[in-house]
């Protein structure tokens, strides 16, 4: 069985009692004790917090992560499994100097508090698990991963543009792996947010809004100020051009040549990013006339169902997988606007039992 949770990555320190406010859990997060406070996660923060936040690519040593990754840990529990197979990633610009850091901290055992009255319960619980096992790989390797061998299972050569709010990442798959040569990192979709920023900075007081608070605006196509409704659509849409001229555009010419366009017909596009037409639009204009330009279907999952895949993969290395009592085999994708927590529970079948998904972008 295989389920998958999308939590909005953000926090907020708050000591305020809650008694049912969310109907579940993962919208009702409120994390006890926690270094010694206490946070609402998620859209629990989004909703009942003042100033939700979390910092752009932040490291491993910081409570931005650490806090995120526990809750995602928590979910990726739910409650039933106390063993823990996990993979995580980075894009390419901090894999390498988090990958240790990520490991030393997720290989653990983790007692985590919890206030279960924000949806209905009675009483603070604690929940314990262990993570057995963890891998950490790039995102670009975790979105391979998920478009070979997960119900895309892609055979030949294709491009990935990996469409992050803190990273915009582009790399050639071949099946013996990744062209090295062809790989980047640059600014993601936070670049297209701060221009819509400017522009209302321009007519209105933001009102010391957060950047994740914006970023949600920024997908609602909505925003109220001074108690009126603004449409963000074109402000919306011509950031997103102007990001990827700028931005996307430049990397893809920086890192691709005409060479590599010879053995590939297929570019896929993953990551919340591809929800938005006008940004699909551009690929298409851009590529369309040479290449298959792909939206990986729930393009926002693939990086979490690809590091799940190879939680998987490890564990079939060794003669217990799937005999292991209360295990997990987590994929755990820590972004900048959201994280997904994608499970898969081979001692309960194989089906696809359901997932809390994120809102479409509403156009």
């Amino acid at each position: 069985m295989e389920r998958s949770f999308v939590i909005p990555s953000v926090f907020e320190e708050n000591s305020t009692e809650f008694h049912k406010v969310a109907e579940n859990f993962v919208d009702g997060i409120k994390i006890i004790d926690f270094n010694g406070k206490d946070y609402l996660v998620g859209n629990l923060a989004l909703r009942e917090g003042d100033s939700p936040h979390k910092l752009i690519n932040s490291s491993v040593n910081e409570i931005d992560y650490q806090l995120i990754a526990t809750t995602g840990l928590l979910v990726a529990s739910m409650g039933r499994y106390s063993r823990l197979i996990v993979t995580s990633g980075f894009p390419f610009t901090t894999y390498q100097s988090y990958k240790k850091d990520s490991e030393r901290y997720l290989l653990n055992r983790f007692e985590v508090s919890f206030d279960s009255r924000t949806f209905g319960g009675t009483r603070v619980e604690r929940s314990s698990f262990q993570v057995d096992n963890i891998d950490i790989m790039t995102e670009v390797d975790g979105c391979v991963k998920a478009l070979r061998e997960g119900v895309t299972q892609e055979k030949n050569n294709f491009f990935v543009a990996c469409l992050g709010y803190g990273t915009f990442e582009i790399a050639q798959s071949m099946p013996k792996g990744l062209v090295q040569r062809t790989t980047d990192s640059t600014k993601g979709l936070h670049y297209a947010v701060n221009i819509v920023e400017n522009a209302l900075k321009k007519e209105y007081y933001l009102n010391l809004i957060t950047e994740q608070q914006l970023e949600r605006a920024f997908q609602r196509g909505l925003i109220v100020l001074d108690r009126k409704r603004i449409n963000l659509k074109d402000l919306r849409s011509n950031a997103l051009k102007s990001y990827y001229n700028e931005v996307v555009s430049p990397a893809i010419k920086r890192k691709i040549t005409d060479e590599d366009y010879t053995n590939t017909e297929r570019m896929y596009l993953v990551g919340g990013g591809a929800m938005y037409p006008e940004i699909i639009d551009l690929f298409k204009n851009e590529f369309g006339s040479f290449l298959d330009v792909v939206v990986y279907p729930e393009p926002y999952l693939c990086a979490g169902r690809g590091y799940c895949l190879q939680s998987i993969a490890r564990s079939k290395m060794s003669s217990d997988y799937g005999n292991l009592e209360n295990t997990a085999y987590v994929g755990l994708d820590i972004g900048n606007s959201n994280t997904v927590v994608y499970v898969s529970t081979p001692d309960t079948g194989t089906g696809r039992e359901g997932s809390e998904r994120l809102d479409s972008v509403q156009m």
